[in-house]
């Protein structure tokens, strides 16, 4: 079977990148808006867009990415919106996954006036992003993949629509399959799996695991759950466990 990742790593523009921020530490207001701000994201395009990697994570990958996301809105994913929106509307309709990247997360203090754990921080930067900042849906169908680097901390954050089609079984199964390349460091790789499975579980038909749908590969290549996986994956796999409201 021909591997999948090779569709999705390919520098597609030659476009280079722009200096990194010296913001080092984040937190949600402090995130730039790429369908604003392109260039302060890192891109080196006035258009707007859909990954915003101020610290430059990305490296020469940023370009990329960004292409693979701007695909799924146009053409790779389905409209999930009303049919009359669907059968109406310009430009984008399909699902508009945004992708965010820190150096570090600032903990900010929750509620209870005592500061964030890295969990909590990275879903109120995910919430954030999708419900007031970035604003990319139409019809809540929005998805944001939050990363912090030095926190190895992962978020997804989706609205009501998008997470119509995001069942807990899905989540689990996603967090599984990038988990261990994230603890590995591969972040772009992980990235790749995270986004190609995503898409693959958009475009399914039927939430019923018991149909394949076309995701026969993706579960039978999750690993089982192993007490060995270390403390950075449980973060991830929790955050996305538990947060994808």
């Amino acid at each position: 079977m021909t591997s999948y990742l090779s569709l999705l790593l390919p520098i597609l523009c030659p476009y280079m990148v722009h200096s990194q921020s010296t913001i080092l530490q984040w937190a949600p207001d402090d995130m730039f808006n790429p369908l604003v701000n392109p260039r302060d994201c890192g891109l080196q395009t006035d258009e707007p867009s859909y990954v915003c990697d101020p610290n430059h994570i990305l490296g020469d990958h940023l370009a990329s990415f960004n292409w693979i996301l701007k695909d799924a809105a146009y053409n790779s994913t389905r409209c999930p919106c009303s049919n009359y929106y669907c059968e109406n509307a310009r430009g984008a309709k399909g699902y508009r996954i945004g992708l965010a990247l820190v150096r570090q997360m600032k903990l900010q203090k929750g509620s209870d006036g005592k500061r964030n754990t890295h969990m909590d921080q990275a879903q109120l930067f995910a919430q954030r992003l999708e419900s007031d900042l970035w604003d990319m849906g139409s019809c809540q169908e929005d998805i944001i993949i939050f990363y912090s680097k030095d926190d190895q901390t992962l978020a997804l954050f989706g609205g009501s629509t998008a997470t119509m089609k995001l069942t807990p079984y899905y989540r689990k199964l996603l967090a599984y399959r990038s988990g261990s390349r994230f603890e590995d460091g591969k972040i772009v790789e992980a990235l790749n799996y995270l986004i190609y499975d995503l898409k693959m579980v958009l475009n399914c038909d039927t939430e019923d695991p018991r149909i394949d749908c076309g995701l026969h590969e993706m579960r039978a290549s999750a690993p089982a759950n192993k007490a060995s996986l270390a403390a950075a994956v449980i973060t991830i796999f929790m955050t996305l466990h538990s947060y994808f409201l």
